[in-house]
């Protein structure tokens, strides 16, 4: 049973947890699982270590894609009446752990 996993998804570090969503760069509309290189695993309280890798690797699950918060971009010119607003929405995934290791 996995405790909790450090894995690469994408370039990026995450701390997986079973059970527990979360949201990580969009993979793509026909994504529906996702396969981790796992750096850190800590199972039944023993802790493995990759360098850098383990040679598991974990298979997450898709729940769903989700679009991220809204960031607003001001520019802004003192004297010149220059004022512009652009903003940006991230598509982001939401995943999820299963509960067993793919090898």
């Amino acid at each position: 049973m996995v405790n909790y996993a450090v894995c690469e998804i994408s370039g990026k570090q995450y701390k997986v947890i079973p059970g527990k969503p979360l949201v990580v760069d969009y993979q793509g509309e026909e994504a529906k699982v996702v396969e981790a290189s796992v750096l850190l695993l800590s199972e039944d309280g023993k802790i493995k270590l990759g360098e850098p890798y383990l040679k598991d690797k974990l298979t997450l699950s898709v729940l769903e894609n989700v679009r991220g918060e809204k960031i607003r971009v001001s520019k802004f010119h003192a004297k010149a009446n220059y004022r512009r607003t652009t903003g940006h929405k991230s598509k982001l995934t939401k995943i999820v752990l299963e509960t067993k290791k793919s090898s």
